[in-house]
């Protein structure tokens, strides 16, 4: 068995009628405390999940994003399942 080190980050998936609508990755923590804070907020009939993914440090290339959006709709899946 591979010993893998994998940096998960949480991000926010806002899912409609079953299908991923969208992915927000919160930026990191500011170090001044009274820095503004953003939050991700469902419409009617979204729902939002958090989950722990492995975000790439690159998003450029369609091949990349589209990797992404697998491992988003994957780690959903599983999240889904457990209930």
């Amino acid at each position: 068995m591979r010993n893998l080190q994998r940096n998960l980050t949480r991000v926010c998936v806002v899912t409609q009628g079953g299908k991923v609508v969208g992915v927000y990755v919160p930026p990191a923590p500011a170090a001044d405390p009274r820095a503004p804070i953003a939050r991700v907020v469902a419409g009617p009939k979204q729902k939002i999940f958090d989950l722990q993914v492995e975000v790439p440090a690159v998003l450029k290339r369609a091949k990349e994003i589209d990797a992404f959006h697998a491992a988003v709709r994957k780690q959903l899946k599983r999240r889904s399942g457990r209930k």
